[in-house]
């Protein structure tokens, strides 16, 4: 969890289409059906960023909310604009800020993007985690996984930036999978739970599992995330829970 006391900058924007352009209006649309959301939403949510996960944070509150400034207004420029025609002069202006501003924390516009994706990805991690271990309101291990699962579609349809951020990184996952450290804390996490028994789990080694679940995921995810729309990923959404099921099924119980 973030520090109570840490400086956030919360921001959202406006998507409709009567603010946009018919084609950028038409990228938006497509980006909100990702991941078979029920509910199309095309108003960001609400950004807050914590200390920087890529490199040292400043010290002075406000070297801290212009970081913030910038990847809020990278995210909102992600999420209107096809992620080949973004770039550093373009976040600047939409900031109103200098550009040197931006290289002052950000070299380069990977830098600054990758920032980003560790901020984001770890908010819904956490969202993840926050289901997976809610036996109370999901008592069974399948319906944790149902909502996990759910809450990972709506964090897409809800953040229209979050799809072309992962496609840009996902050609450079390690040979394993892994794109940094996040996959292997999601991997922790689960070794924690079945090593101590929870979820029913037995039969195996809980570091085996738990690798090959994370592996199953990040695999499939890589065929839903490049879908174009809701009916062609929407196949995919529902092998992965169904793979999911099939294996853990094995080791889990109620």
């Amino acid at each position: 969890m973030l520090a109570s006391n840490f400086p956030k900058l919360t921001t959202s924007g406006n998507l409709s289409p009567s603010s946009a352009n018919p084609s950028l209006f038409t990228y938006r649309l497509v980006l909100g059906l990702i991941f078979d959301s029920e509910v199309l939403s095309l108003r960001m949510s609400k950004l807050s960023f914590g200390p920087l996960r890529t490199r040292e944070t400043p010290q002075q509150d406000r070297a801290i909310r212009r970081v913030h400034l910038i990847l809020q207004t990278t995210a909102n420029a992600l999420a209107e604009v096809p992620a080949d025609d973004l770039n550093t002069g373009l976040i600047a202006e939409r900031a109103s800020i200098p550009v040197s501003s931006i290289y002052r924390y950000f070299p380069t516009l990977d830098d600054l993007l990758f920032e980003l994706y560790r901020q984001t990805s770890g908010q819904l991690r956490q969202k993840l985690y926050d289901r997976l271990s809610d036996e109370a309101t999901h008592p069974t291990w399948r319906s944790r996984l149902a909502a996990a699962l759910r809450i990972h579609r709506e964090y897409v349809a809800d953040h229209p930036f979050y799809r072309p951020l992962l496609i840009r990184f996902l050609t450079k996952r390690a040979p394993n999978g892994s794109l940094d450290s996040a996959e292997d804390e999601l991997v922790a996490f689960f070794r924690e739970r079945w090593s101590a028994g929870a979820d029913g789990f037995k039969g195996a080694d809980a570091d085996i599992v738990a690798n090959t679940t994370v592996q199953i995921a990040l695999s499939l995810e890589h065929f839903i995330v490049v879908q174009r729309d809701k009916d062609t990923s929407r196949p995919y959404s529902s092998e992965l829970a169904r793979v999911l099921d099939a294996y853990l099924s094995i080791y889990l119980s109620d």
